[in-house]
């Protein structure tokens, strides 16, 4: 069954949902390939300013049978429309149907993922029409698959899915809102950078999932290979409160300590920003052992 964390309304940091394994001494010179609860993979959540929380996550263990427990993982992340009066249902209930029908099929993986999204995403219709319509349900999505050696990913819309390794911080997955044309505009010199940040359509989506056929989606159909000491950073965009630089200098700087205590320090770097119109933020960190 998916492993569902999601905080309460009081902002209080959730504790897992899950037993924590036994980390096993190392044997024949083989490390332990398990991923451990809150050292290696959390998620945190924030409201903020907003009425409700309306993002949604979850982690799943997705193992091969014959494989110790937490050997892979399963992110699922929706952050649902603020427009929309259903947008908490939306982003709980993609995530939870992504997860139930990622593991019910045994395809290859770049396949597993689209399926498993594009039933999730005839489901939201479904449940759109159980209120008649008269509930408007979208969200943004984010899927990833992790192993110890690589991830692949699925996302639609703009919440951001991040790697840092080196010191550095990289965005992995499109962002499926108007910023990437304004910022294009820019490079051509049509638009000014301060005309672009302050575009009142800067964050207007260019594509989620809303029940309907879906117009963009980010699919990285092979592995991405990854390394020892990444940090792997799934989100909602009420990250971006925090500048890249900032994120760098908090996962650099907390680089040795786990996975709860880094999703802590960007939630509580968030909270000092004290933005007035602070959105909903959900973090789900995966530390590459």
């Amino acid at each position: 069954m998916p492993i569902y964390r999601r905080s309460p309304v009081t902002e209080q940091p959730t504790q897992p949902l899950i037993p924590t394994p036994i980390a096993e001494e190392p044997t024949n010179g083989q490390l332990n390939v398990t991923f451990v609860t809150d050292r290696d993979f959390a998620g945190r959540q924030l409201v903020g300013s907003r009425s409700k929380q309306e993002d949604f996550y979850a982690f799943s263990d997705v193992s091969d049978p014959g494989e110790p427990a937490l050997t892979q993982l399963l992110v699922g992340l929706g952050d649902g429309l603020g427009a929309h009066s259903g947008g908490n249902l939306a982003s709980a209930h993609l995530v939870t149907e992504f997860i139930k029908a990622y593991k019910s099929t045994k395809l290859a993986e770049s396949w597993r993922m689209r399926i498993a999204l594009e039933q999730a995403n005839d489901h939201l219709d479904e449940l759109s029409k159980r209120y008649g319509g008269l509930l408007p349900m979208g969200t943004t999505f984010i899927g990833l698959h992790i192993t110890r050696t690589f991830c692949q990913w699925i996302s639609v819309g703009d919440s951001p899915l991040f790697i840092f390794r080196n010191g550095k911080l990289e965005r992995l997955n499109a962002d499926h809102s108007l910023t990437p044309i304004l910022e294009d505009r820019v490079r051509n010199g049509e638009i000014t950078e301060e005309e672009s940040l302050a575009h009142p359509d800067r964050h207007i989506l260019q594509s989620a999932c809303m029940g309907q056929p879906l117009t963009l989606v980010d699919a990285r159909t092979y592995p991405y290979d990854l390394h020892s000491g990444d940090i792997l950073l799934a989100a909602s965009d009420g990250i971006l409160t925090l500048g890249t630089k900032e994120i760098e200098e908090l996962l650099l700087n907390g680089s040795r300590n786990s996975a709860a205590k880094l999703a802590n320090s960007l939630l509580f770097a968030i909270r000092c920003v004290d933005h007035p119109r602070q959105d909903n933020v959900t973090i789900a960190l995966v530390k590459v052992p």
